[in-house]
């Protein structure tokens, strides 16, 4: 009779939910042989990392970043100076500005500009996720970490377009329908501005030929470890080093085992440090330490810190070891570091430059501000170093002065006098539009003496 009944189940099953079914069965498969695929091969560029190896690399970065106090100085310096006091990003369009205001407010961007630099110093990536709303043409930007996204897919003919990018069931900041399967984010192309939702990813250190970038800290993943290890050992021994026990031996005598139990008895507790033991001659105390030789390795873990520093790009004195340098060798150490900051400076710029250019022209597409205009975005940035504004102001002022006199002599025109100028003031500006505005100042200046 069971059996009967389960037939004419399965029959019905068959009947009424086959297709249903076979389906489920299919994508369950599929979801299972990708998986195992992209794990055991390539990226999503001939020489990307496979998939295991890449988020191995992001889970040791992510935990290293959270117990090791090298690794957190380190993402913290790139970030203090790439960041610094804060950034600034503004335009000559009025209702430009006033989107740019709008979306710093909604998205908090003074603290999360500091929470990207170090998740981009830590995984090498960042990949964000725009949703615009379709009234207003408001966007709004969440961050989903690279380990969540397993896959890239790039046109089979440029792998630097992406596509599209696959995040990892179960993981997002809303669930697919089929948590099994994850989920598809479409990239923010040319044509997708009507999309509610597009997601971005900027990379750094990213060699040529991969579509997903290292983080700083991953080639020194391995250092941080072993100079774990090798202080781990070091305290190991000292501790041991110094510790002793005391051994005390008592004459044996007839009833010697009554005795014995009583002295057990009696130094249960060790005595305290400084106290005065009064015995007879038939105990006898010695104090047992350890022989351990443990040498001086002080040269070993300078070694190995020097090879973390070198590999993060800053000296040993940015990692409180003042007496590694002298003032003036310092000065000369941090030049190159300062050079480093100030690429990734620009990098970081470029990236909120298009971010916000995305968010514009998704708000265009909406029907807010002028259709079609370019917003000619300029992002600021605090100095690298205090001496910045000194040294600009001292070469600018000299370079003024010399160029003012070249002009007076006929060497140059004056509108390369002006753009040198302007150049090496670290201003980078429309020199014929500063030059008309100039020209009709001056000439409205005139206008008034002259009716005055």
């Amino acid at each position: 009779m069971v059996h009967y009944l389960h037939r004419i189940r399965k029959t019905f099953a068959e009947w009424v939910f086959g297709d249903i079914i076979q389906q489920r069965v299919a994508n369950a498969v599929k979801v299972v042989d990708d998986a195992y695929w992209s794990q055991i091969s390539g990226g999503a560029g001939t020489l990307d990392n496979d998939w295991s190896a890449k988020r191995r690399e992001l889970r040791e970065a992510l935990e290293a970043w959270r117990v090791n106090p090298l690794a957190r100085r380190i993402v913290s310096l790139t970030t203090d100076y790439v960041v610094g006091s804060g950034i600034s990003v503004s335009s000559g369009q009025e209702w430009v500005d006033q989107f740019i205001t709008e979306f710093w407010r909604n998205n908090h961007m003074e603290r999360r500009c500091y929470d990207w630099c170090d998740e981009l110093t830590r995984s090498g990536e960042l990949f964000i996720v725009m949703r615009t709303e379709g009234v207003s043409g408001a966007s709004f930007v969440r961050a989903i970490p690279a380990a969540w996204i397993d896959r890239i897919e790039t046109d089979p003919d440029d792998y630097e377009r992406e596509l599209r990018y696959h995040e990892m069931g179960g993981m997002g900041i809303r669930k697919a329908e089929n948590s099994w399967e994850g989920r598809w984010w479409p990239a923010a192309l040319p044509g997708s501005e009507k999309q509610e939702q597009v997601m971005l990813h900027y990379t750094i250190n990213r060699p040529v030929g991969c579509v997903r970038g290292d983080g700083d800290l991953t080639p020194l993943l391995p250092w941080l470890k072993r100079y774990k290890d090798w202080l781990e050992n070091r305290m190991r021994l000292n501790k041991y080093k110094t510790a002793f026990l005391w051994d005390v031996t008592v004459s044996s005598r007839p009833g010697a085992s009554d005795v014995l139990r009583q002295k057990r008895f009696q130094y249960q507790k060790p005595p305290e440090p400084g106290s005065i033991i009064v015995h007879g001659d038939a105990e006898k105390w010695e104090a047992v330490s350890p022989k351990i030789e443990a040498w001086d390795a002080k040269e070993d873990g300078r070694a190995i810190r020097l090879i973390i520093a070198a590999g993060a790009g800053v000296p040993l004195h940015f990692l409180s070891e003042g007496e590694s340098a002298t003032r003036a060798t310092a000065a000369e150490m941090g030049d190159p570091t300062f050079r480093h900051y100030y690429h990734r400076q620009l990098l970081f710029g470029r990236m909120l430059q298009d971010l916000l250019e995305t968010a514009i022209r998704r708000a265009q597409a909406r029907g807010r501000g002028q259709p079609f205009a370019e917003p000619r975005l300029a992002v600021k940035f605090a100095d690298i170093t205090k001496k910045d504004n000194q040294m600009l102001a001292q070469s600018a002022w000299m370079i003024t002065q010399a160029l003012d006199l070249m002009a007076r002599h006929g060497w140059i025109d004056r509108q390369t006098a002006i753009e040198l100028a302007l150049k090496f003031a670290g201003e980078f500006v429309n020199v014929k539009e500063v030059m008309e505005r100039v020209e009709g100042e001056r000439g409205s200046v005139e206008a008034e003496e002259q009716r005055g």
